[in-house]
């Protein structure tokens, strides 16, 4: 993972939403696909578990058309942190 996706994830424990966060990723980087992405994101907050995978391939992405939107989206994201452990 290259410094700047580093930075990038750590803003969702500064207060960013994870949409946001997520999206500009997939900004950035056009070789990554949600999958991509949500290993990421399992690599960067590893106390995360599995049950995130889900949610970050059916969220409604700047490259998709379908899914949750991205209130929906960040309250899950931000929940499953708190249960692992984050403070956010």
């Amino acid at each position: 993972m290259s410094h700047l996706e580093n930075k990038l994830f750590t803003g969702i424990l500064s207060g960013d939403a994870p949409s946001r966060v997520l999206n500009a990723v997939l900004v950035r980087r056009p070789d990554l696909d949600k999958y991509d992405l949500a290993n990421l994101l399992l690599v960067e907050y590893d106390l995360l578990d599995s049950k995130i995978l889900p949610l970050v391939w059916n969220w409604r992405s700047v490259r998709s058309v379908r899914g949750i939107g991205d209130e929906e989206f960040d309250r899950a994201v931000i929940e499953h942190m708190r249960i692992a452990g984050y403070d956010i």
